[in-house]
């Protein structure tokens, strides 16, 4: 049991209250530091998120009011990085922090996200120069803040000045419990060379970061957050009815409210070009782990008040829309459209009607195929029979024609088709005569560009994978297996979507 522990300031990292402890009793070795305080020798390897806290609270004098809730919640970086996560997974790193985990398990800052996170932690502990000058003359000491180890926090949002990095690192095995004194700290304040924008930016963001240290909100699953992004994505004319995002659109309107040089300091920056640049995947349901300081920034962009966000209960996202098509003539009048389209075109075949009245053929084809066969002629009358064939004139039209089927296979809408010369004949509407061995250059040409099975199976999978990101929806294996067509458990057909995938992710 140690006899005292510093005052707790405001807003005052835990960590710096250890530090101030061990210069008040003068304490050189740190594991003697630690066996006084937790009344064992434990690892230390994090200033933002210390464990073992109950064993600490257990050691204090028995008139002190201190709890664990109290030095978790107000003095470590937790409020904040949790305030995105699940109630479990919130509550999963709560007992951690107090009880200590199993070496065996995720440490802490696995748990919360940031092992993986593109968004990293500041690895040395920053202050402000003037809350440090300001510190030495009303308490004739300064301490480490909680707010100034934030992510992305560029400003103090007292004095408006830039924060200083100091030299002393935030985490790892080799921490140490340094306070903020004239060895680490001084009071010369950084020229700010950043523009006003960037600052008003960051100085918002600075504001939300303090509410979440202090707001006590309620902790939601990641589903609820994507559904309200997408509610308020559809109210701003970003979102379809059914909330399927405009990406393009919200990837221009961000990118108009963020300077780049702003999304870079905030570890950020969004290449518009990349299918899966940080911005495409964030409004998708996944589970991975969203850095707070993003929701931040898109929250930011959205014009959306934390409270608005954390005490809304009523959230759609993505719902299913019905349209009705209701048809602008009813089939007398269509039918009445097709006999006069004959009557006005006498001798045309079926091919010359149909490009004649397109979008009516379309239907009548579709939905009055008993009846358009039987008034339809089926080849003009009164034709010449036609002369001998000059082959290598019909070779150069048939290979200029193979060449832009290819590009038509290459580039249509929807699951792709293999070149092959079969495929390449059906698009063009040809007969088997399309393989007469008299045609040597088309046929040459037709067996160069035959796609092999794993080139086409190849761009399958990446034409699903970037349906999907388009579409919002989940990226695995099994997934894309099934958005591409690929049946079965086919061991190369996994192998192969896997090795796809991992440039996507």
């Amino acid at each position: 049991m140690i006899n005292f522990l510093p005052q707790l300031y405001e807003n005052e990292l835990f960590y710096s209250v250890i530090a101030r402890y061990r210069r008040m009793c003068g304490m050189v070795s740190k594991r003697a530091l630690i066996n006084d305080l937790f009344g064992r020798y434990v690892v230390v390897s994090s200033s933002y998120f210390p464990q073992y806290i109950d064993s600490c609270v257990a050691c204090l004098p028995p008139t002190s009011n201190i709890t664990t809730r109290e030095i978790i919640k107000k003095h470590t970086l937790y409020p904040f990085y949790t305030s995105f996560l699940s109630p479990e997974k919130t509550e999963l790193i709560y007992e951690t922090m107090a009880g200590g985990g199993d070496e065996s398990k995720l440490n802490i800052e696995q748990q919360i996200g940031l092992g993986g996170s593109k968004v990293r932690k500041c690895n040395f502990l920053r202050y402000c120069p003037l809350c440090y000058k300001e510190d030495i003359e009303v308490l004739g000491e300064s301490y480490w803040r909680v707010n100034h180890q934030i992510s992305g926090v560029l400003y103090c949002s007292k004095h408006k000045v830039l924060l200083k990095e100091s030299s002393v690192l935030s985490t790892g095995s080799g921490i140490e419990f340094i306070c903020a004194d004239e060895q680490v700290c001084n009071e010369s304040v950084l020229e700010d060379n950043y523009s006003d924008n960037v600052k008003q930016l960051n100085i918002h963001y600075i504001n939300n970061v303090e509410r979440l240290l202090k707001g006590n909100y309620p902790r939601r699953k990641l589903e609820f957050f994507i559904k309200y992004y997408i509610d308020r994505l559809r109210k701003k004319g970003l979102a379809s009815k059914n909330g399927s995002l405009y990406m393009k659109d919200v990837q221009e309107r961000f990118l108009l409210y963020y300077p780049k040089q702003y999304l870079e300091l905030m570890q950020s920056g969004v290449n518009p070009e990349s299918p899966s640049n940080w911005l495409r995947l964030f409004v998708r349901n996944n589970n991975k782990n969203r850095s707070p300081l993003r929701h931040l920034l898109f929250l930011q962009f959205l014009g959306i008040n934390l409270d608005d966000l954390f005490h809304n209960r009523e959230v759609i996202g993505k719902k299913s829309v019905s349209v009705q098509h209701n048809p602008s003539f009813d089939i007398h009048q269509r039918r009445e459209k097709w006999l006069q389209l004959i009557a006005d075109n006498p001798g045309a075949n079926r091919s010359e009607l149909k490009e004649k009245g397109k979008g009516l053929y379309t239907w009548i084809y579709k939905y009055d195929r008993d009846w358009y066969d039987k008034v339809t002629p089926k080849s003009a009358t009164g034709r010449e029979r036609a002369g001998t064939i000059d082959w290598d004139k019909r070779d150069e039209e048939c290979l200029r024609l193979a060449k832009d089927a290819v590009e038509i296979i290459l580039h249509r809408k929807g699951k792709p088709m293999r070149v092959t010369s079969s495929s390449i004949r059906k698009t063009l509407g040809f007969g088997s005569w399309f393989h007469n061995e008299k045609l040597v250059r088309t046929q040459h040409y037709l067996e160069q560009v035959k796609e092999g099975i794993n080139e086409f199976r190849i761009r399958k999978i990446k034409w699903a994978i970037e349906e999907r990101i388009k579409q919002d929806k989940e990226l695995t294996v099994y997934k894309v297996q099934l958005h591409a067509g690929f049946g079965g458990s086919n061991k190369e057909i996994k192998e192969l979507i896997m090795k796809v995938l991992e440039k996507y992710i």
